[in-house]
């Protein structure tokens, strides 16, 4: 008989064997002993398996001990232990001139084996300095280039959850309706990450714990960051070439601009420009390219931010401004 071993469910292990015997061991009650000291012992009996038929006969070890006469052995089986194991089998001749023989008795080998830790870690609390678009003005942008996003997070503890920690995963999506993606990992004792050079604040984070067996956690709380509409404009521009206020532009400056559309009308409201750019420069020309007269004109823009929301419309800006030219009688 040979006795083999697999994980099992839950921390358990899971026990094979298979017999090549003259006699029949069906039908008969098959003995495991198991050691919780080692190779050579003391093996308690924990189980009888009355099994019908081959060729493969099964047993679970959940840690429990099922037969109290040589003292009950049950706890849990630890996945930093490991545990030894024989079985015992009997079986009978089944030809008619041998069955006088009575039953017969077949030890295995001893086989040790540790249990497979599927025990997840708790996943972690998760949180995100965001924005606070009611306090933010533009030129706290002007000189930034690229952004970052700290994330902060911590563990979190279960009675079914393994507290042996040993890194985390950070998952990012730049858009709310993505799916996230792996990152980064980082290793215990670490609790927050930067995301930098970043060309918008929007997107949306989870963290996953890792244990020190290689599981994973299921996914933190989702937290993700929203984009400020930062923009302003002027109601006068003076386009003559001076190099000082020559174009019609968002004051100071405009953040997380991903398109801006502008449409222009004059004062009897016959569009005279139109287009797209990726920031708002209007030099004060129709959309042939002439010079358009001092005079109140009527504009629309249609702002485009680089929002979390990959579907958001366009903010909206209607207003007026005026241009200013030497020398010129109002249009």
């Amino acid at each position: 008989m040979r006795l083999s071993s697999g994980p099992g469910p839950q921390r358990s292990i899971a026990l094979r064997w298979q017999t090549n015997t003259p006699w029949s061991n069906d039908n008969q009650p098959h003995r495991i002993f198991r050691s919780r000291s080692g190779p050579n012992g003391p093996f308690n009996e924990i189980a009888q398996v009355n099994v019908q038929a081959p060729p493969t006969y099964v047993f679970t070890d959940d840690g429990s001990d099922r037969i109290s006469a040589d003292g009950n052995t049950s706890r849990p089986l630890s996945a930093d232990s490991a545990y030894c194991y024989r079985v015992l089998t009997r079986g009978r001749y089944t030809d008619a001139q041998l069955t006088g023989l009575g039953s017969l008795t077949n030890l295995s080998q001893t086989l040790c084996a540790q249990p497979a830790d599927t025990t997840r870690p708790c996943p972690p609390a998760l949180r995100l300095d965001s924005l606070n678009c009611a306090s933010v003005q533009a030129e706290q942008f002007c000189t930034q280039t690229n952004f970052q996003n700290q994330l902060r997070w911590s563990a979190t503890s279960g009675p079914t959850c393994d507290s042996q920690v040993v890194g985390y995963r950070i998952y990012y999506g730049r858009y709310e309706q993505d799916s996230l993606r792996l990152l980064t990992e980082v290793a215990t004792p670490t609790t927050s990450y930067a995301h930098q050079n970043l060309t918008t604040v929007s997107g949306c984070y989870y963290v996953t714990a890792l244990s020190r067996r290689g599981q994973e956690s299921r996914p933190s709380n989702r937290v993700c960051n929203n984009a400020c509409a930062v923009f302003a404009l002027p109601n006068v521009f003076t386009p003559n070439g001076d190099g000082k206020n020559d174009v019609f532009s968002a004051l100071r400056c405009a953040a997380f601009v991903e398109e801006v559309r502008l449409v222009v009308y004059n004062r009897w409201g016959a569009k005279v420009y139109e287009g797209t750019s990726r920031e708002l420069s209007w030099d004060g020309r129709s959309s042939e390219g002439r010079e358009l007269p001092t005079g109140l004109y009527y504009y629309e823009v249609q702002v485009r931010f680089s929002y979390v929301d990959r579907n958001a419309p366009p903010n909206v800006y209607k207003g007026w401004v005026q241009i200013l030219r030497e020398g010129n009688t109002q249009g």
